[in-house]
């Protein structure tokens, strides 16, 4: 593998947050590596302006966004982000070269009790709000994080739950027959998973993976949900890694 090549990786973070979750890892990445972390409309804590859109209108903003960097291509979604990009690969699957799944949100919503909840009345925004209170976040810092983080960073991420315009109605518009009409996408994909994730548990893949004929996986010992804040060296290495391979694989498929 030619791991001098220049990549262009753009990260979509998840529910509840923004681009900022990636920014522990970003400068770890190499030279090589382009990582763009935008944060999505509604979600931008210090731009409450900003409208919510319905999930076909964040796959055109993220054609949008991404359409003038240079290629190849990686994006990568993570929890939420992952929705958005599904979408997007229903029709804009030729601006990338490849896509990095990282413990996403979509199979099994059917199955799954917490997307269920979120969507009776007031239940979303008590939970954002919980999380977000300084008076739990050490019980949800033991929960969403393996290793001690910084401790302003660690404000900022738990805060941005209360502040996220579009929280609530991400759980209204996703739901399992949004998941069933996809159509099997022909680019390819990696699933990376962390082992002792229990947001969303690495057997989400099974389900995710007839939507992807050229797809591999990696799951990864030691890692949760959150991998980029609170392991961020693993975090670059795993999608360095990840990324060089699917350009080599788009190349040959091309």
């Amino acid at each position: 593998m030619d791991s001098e090549k220049n990549i262009s990786i753009t990260a979509i973070h998840g529910n509840g947050g923004g681009g900022f979750r990636f920014d522990m890892s970003k400068s770890l990445f190499p030279k090589n590596i382009n990582f763009y972390n935008p944060t999505l409309p509604g979600f931008d804590i210090k731009n409450k302006t900003a409208a919510r859109l319905s999930i076909n209108e964040y796959a055109d903003w993220l054609a949008d966004y991404i359409r003038n960097i240079q290629r190849p291509r990686i994006l990568m979604g993570h929890g939420l982000g992952g929705v958005f990009i599904l979408e997007f690969l229903q029709k804009h699957v030729a601006l990338v070269d490849g896509v990095i799944l990282h413990s996403i949100v979509g199979a099994n919503l059917n199955k799954r009790i917490f997307p269920k909840l979120m969507k009776l009345p007031g239940v979303a925004f008590i939970a954002k709000n919980l999380i977000a209170s300084s008076l739990f976040r050490p019980i949800f810092r033991r929960r969403f994080f393996q290793n001690k983080i910084d401790s302003n960073f660690e404000k900022i991420f738990f805060e941005a739950f209360g502040k996220c315009d579009a929280f609530e109605s991400m759980f209204h518009q996703i739901d399992y027959s949004w998941f069933k009409k996809l159509i099997p996408i022909d680019v390819p994909a990696t699933f990376l998973w962390g082992e002792k994730d229990w947001i969303l548990k690495p057997s989400e893949i099974n389900e995710l993976k007839k939507i992807f004929p050229c797809h591999s996986k990696l799951i990864i010992p030691g890692w949760d949900h959150f991998p980029m804040i609170d392991q961020p060296e693993s975090y670059a290495f795993e999608v360095t890694k990840i990324a060089t391979d699917l350009t080599v694989k788009s190349h040959v498929s091309k």
